[in-house]
């Protein structure tokens, strides 16, 4: 493939509508999502994170947000969500959906900065969630998986404010972004070095991943930790709402 609007390497696959595609461009009708790698495609139209779009998020660590079908056997006792090193690993997928007790956003809809949002787990349909049950390692907010999405279950504990500063004004592919929970006002946050270890976890699965935690009172505080960027994923063109 040698279009050179895509660089090699970046774009990993283009999904297409039907027997739309003529290579011109890809026009928007046509062209359904793009799979990338990284951050290494620009092109205008997919600039954005976007409604719909499943992407991996990443931490400055180079941790991924990570989750499993692997409860934690504390506190709230939901679905873990830790961070893995790994980029290869599909537990690490995570898809855009509207905040909770709004009507589902539209495919390809920009994120506003500032405006809520919730994720789920790909795999498990488990929403990103918070409350104030303590987080194993360093006793801030845990943070699991809740709910389900295809079942409609949800509460506003798996609400998160997009925070990003874009010349835009939205999210954008390769702007950095924290995600602040309305519920508790904790935000989505790591350290490299409070990681799941044979002190801590002994023969636990998630040895040697992160905890991901809800730092609290993050608005008056401001981390290096708690920012986060998208990676790898499948992305819709922006379409407005």
């Amino acid at each position: 493939y040698d279009d050179d609007d895509f660089a090699l390497g970046a774009v990993l696959a283009v999904l297409v509508r039907g027997d739309e595609y003529d290579d011109d461009d890809f026009s928007l009708g046509a062209v359904l999502a793009v799979l990338v790698r990284g951050d290494e495609y620009d092109d205008d139209d997919f600039s954005l994170v976007t409604c719909g779009s499943t992407l991996k998020l990443k931490h400055r660590s180079g941790y991924h947000l990570h989750s499993h079908d692997i409860n934690w056997g504390s506190g709230s006792g939901q679905q873990s969500v830790t961070a893995m090193k790994s980029s290869d690993d599909s537990n690490s997928l995570w898809t855009i959906a509207a905040k909770n007790g709004d009507k589902t956003c539209i495919q390809g809809a920009p994120i506003k900065c500032g405006s809520t949002v919730r994720l789920f787990h790909h795999n498990t349909q488990k929403y990103l969630h918070s409350h104030r049950h303590a987080s194993p390692v360093s006793q801030r907010f845990e943070i699991s998986g809740y709910g389900h999405a295809e079942a409609g279950q949800s509460d506003s504990g798996d609400n998160w404010k997009v925070d990003c500063d874009s010349h835009s004004g939205f999210w954008q592919r390769d702007s950095k972004v924290r995600f602040m929970h309305l519920d508790t006002g904790g935000c989505l946050y790591a350290q490299k070095d409070v990681a799941f270890n044979n002190q801590n976890c002994r023969g636990c699965p998630i040895v040697g991943q992160l905890e991901v935690c809800g730092l609290q009172n993050c608005q008056y505080v401001k981390s290096s930790d708690s920012y986060w960027k998208a990676s790898d994923g499948i992305f819709y063109p922006r379409r407005e709402s």
